[in-house]
């Protein structure tokens, strides 16, 4: 046997071994993970549906220059599950863990029938008083994707919010200019305002 044909041998078997280790690892993490849903803020553990048309139908048609509608970790976990991500995508489950300035999403989604692993977005918000969020960091499971890799994902990710917000704005869809957005441990606060 070759030298040349034995070094390929040992460097495939390698690259082997660390593909099985990464996805074993990542199944004890799922499976800890998911055994934890049901004391979280998930899409799945939504007992009846949620209709948030009073809430944004009061933001909208308020007589107050400036108003906002404030939204529970559920409700807008509830919001998020009807977005569409990505073409060919059917979000299966969105979890989230607020905390002040940043909320983790955790995504369960399949792509064309196949399932993919659980991804986090590190979903952010600066002190200022805008509505402009970004995507700070990008997971698969428990682990951080590096930036190199995930660099033009969230280029356009964070371009279609800000897309969205500015879409949203110069059409006046909702009514009221979007002022600022906080994520609160507790809820998401939209401030609105009128031009009138």
């Amino acid at each position: 046997m070759s030298k040349v044909f034995k070094a390929i041998l040992i460097l495939l078997i390698i690259i082997l071994l660390v593909i099985i280790a990464g996805v074993g690892m990542y199944l004890l993490w799922q499976k800890d993970f998911e055994s934890k849903i049901s004391t979280m803020t998930c899409s799945i553990n939504e007992t009846e549906s949620i209709s948030l048309d009073d809430k944004f139908k009061d933001f909208v048609l308020s007589s107050d220059k400036t108003t906002f509608v404030e939204l529970s970790p559920l409700e807008t976990v509830s919001l998020l599950k009807n977005i569409n991500i990505v073409d060919g995508g059917n979000i299966q489950n969105i979890c989230v863990n607020p905390s002040n300035g940043e909320w983790d999403l955790y995504i369960k989604m399949s792509f064309q029938g196949l399932q993919m692993p659980w991804f986090r977005l590190d979903l952010a918000k600066d002190d200022m008083e805008t509505a402009q969020l970004y995507v700070k960091d990008i997971y698969i499971g428990k682990w951080k994707v590096p930036e190199n890799i995930v660099e033009n994902i969230k280029t356009k990710i964070n371009k279609g919010i800000s897309d969205a917000l500015t879409l949203a704005n110069e059409n006046n869809f909702l009514g009221r200019k979007l002022e600022n957005i906080e994520l609160l441990e507790d809820k998401v606060v939209v401030k609105g305002s009128s031009d009138d």
